[in-house]
């Protein structure tokens, strides 16, 4: 008897964590776009956000999960979320270097929106890259990896998933059968101008599932993260304002004060407004560290960034400026990962479980790929109908489509301009008679891989652009500078009243 076979599209934390369960029983191959090396994992200087500190508990870190989402979370996926975190968390830390502090304990970080140091990092500020590493080392010879492929469409029969298309650096189209296929191919950042993403992060997988018939959902809620290197290349952790640095304009008065009593320590999305605000107002914001002890040593990620855009970190001030970050929205799926579709599944930050509700707590994503990507494998290994599946094959495509397709820095240009960090409903429908120019109903199959990729790109961000145009409130990363909704609403009432609005 034949062992089931997966098939996993992507190849960051939570491709790796599906597979790292798999393997010995099943046959895992993943596919990736690029190198195995691109993707936003490895770039994560944050931590993973665990409560097991003494002082804390699943339930604190729960409510903090919920009141950076606006309450819009689904509450199951929350509570999944930080109670099996613990238990995923007190495993891990026994077998990878955590960092800790001169009495030997966890050192526990804070960020924006927790109320407790319950952040564990590894190398300091390289949490990502050596989690990557620890995954990729056991899964190394294991499994079948597949590099420089896009996926292009599910394989479709019966209304089931039966595999992907995929294309190469050639042009040529590879078909690839398996039992069940796992979308873990990331958010959508790379849409927008300014991102901490790997260019490869494009929404491709989310494309992928919307067309092939499976529900997405949240697709509005674009996280901007508040602190990206200004003319400059890289992120700023969170962890950095967690362990004191402090926002200021050029001359050096704390923005924050003025947005939000939690101050440098909001959530994200009114972070990334406030800087905004300033900015309109021809301000520049800077990231004032000179406070910090240790810096180098504690953010050594951070300080090689900040080296390669030229910045002197001896005067303490780093110039930011917020950029996309973190899709919340994505492929509707349970708390075992099943799309709508049966046998298609979305784990990480392509799927959507509801765990992030409106704007994801800082620290969480990780997290989110270390617990769901576990309780995906585990459902799989469950599984046991096995049907017979047509060989593998591969074709030169016929790449006969000759439609006219903007360029991809038109599409970021447009899509920052009417669809970002504050939206109204002019701009949004500027933005959807703009992508609607482009529709096609040509098959992707009939396109080069250049034509496929701009495609996602296009089918993303009019789920984006849509899905913000049908939500006329403001809540969490969704802000409409036109919104309906009352500022003086009780957190109920504007539950209840964002819960009755239709998504896509």
């Amino acid at each position: 008897m034949r062992k089931p076979k997966v098939l996993i599209i992507g190849a960051g934390i939570a491709a790796h964590i599906v597979a790292s369960k798999l393997f010995a029983t099943m046959d895992v191959v993943m596919i990736t776009k690029k190198s195995v090396h691109a993707n936003n994992s490895v770039k994560a200087q944050g931590g993973v956000a665990a409560a097991i500190a003494p002082d804390d508990c699943w339930y604190y870190h729960y409510q903090d999960t919920l009141t950076a989402g606006g309450n819009y979370n689904e509450k199951k996926a929350v509570q999944f979320l930080t109670k099996e975190g613990i238990v995923q968390m007190l495993q891990l830390i026994s077998q990878l270097p955590v960092d800790k502090n001169f009495q030997g304990n966890i050192d526990f970080g804070r960020e924006g929106a927790h109320k407790l140091r319950r952040i564990i990092h590894l190398g300091g500020d390289q949490t990502g890259k050596l989690l990557m590493h620890y995954y990729q080392h056991i899964v190394r010879g294991k499994v079948e990896i597949i590099e420089n492929h896009t996926a292009v469409d599910c394989l479709m029969e019966d209304n089931k998933c039966i595999g992907m298309v995929t294309i190469d650096e050639a042009d040529s189209l590879h078909y690839h059968y398996a039992d069940h296929i796992i979308l873990a191919t990331g958010g959508c950042g790379a849409l927008y101008q300014a991102t901490s993403n790997d260019p490869t992060v494009t929404g491709d997988g989310i494309a992928i599932a919307y067309r092939a018939g499976a529900v997405v959902k949240d697709m509005e809620f674009v996280q901007f993260h508040p602190t990206m290197i200004k003319g400059g290349k890289g992120l700023i952790s969170e962890a950095v304002r967690g362990e004191g640095a402090v926002l200021v304009d050029s001359q050096l008065r704390p923005i924050m004060k003025d947005y939000h009593p939690d101050q440098d320590l909001a959530p994200r999305d009114i972070v990334a407004r406030a800087i905004f605000a300033e900015e309109q107002k021809g301000n520049t914001i800077f990231l004032q560290m000179n406070q910090l002890a240790h810096f180098k040593k504690r953010f050594p990620q951070v300080t090689e960034l900040c080296e390669m855009s030229h910045i002197n970190l001896e005067n303490g001030l780093i110039p930011v400026t917020p950029c996309a970050h973190f899709l919340m929205g994505g492929i509707k799926v349970n708390l075992d990962g099943e799309s709508t579709i049966p046998n298609l599944y979305a784990v990480g930050e392509a799927a959507c479980t509801g765990v992030h509700g409106a704007n994801r707590l800082a620290s969480n994503s990780l997290l989110e790929a270390i617990v769901f990507g576990d309780r995906l494998a585990k459902s799989l290994k469950n599984q046991k109908n096995l049907r017979s599946l047509p060989a593998n094959f591969s074709q030169p495509a016929d790449a006969t489509c000759e439609e006219v397709f903007p360029a991809i820095s038109e599409l970021k240009m447009n899509m920052t301009k009417y669809a970002g960090i504050v939206r109204s409903e002019d701009q949004l429908t500027k933005m959807k008679l703009w992508l609607e120019q482009y529709k096609s109903d040509l098959p992707l199959t009939k396109m080069t891989r250049q034509q496929v990729e701009i495609c996602h790109m296009l089918w993303t961000a009019y789920l984006i652009t849509t899905s913000a145009l049908k939500r006329k409130s403001s809540i969490g990363a969704h802000y409409r500078k036109d919104s309906l909704h009352n500022p003086l609403m009780t957190p109920i009432e504007r539950q209840k009243y964002v819960k009755e609005e239709v998504l896509s």
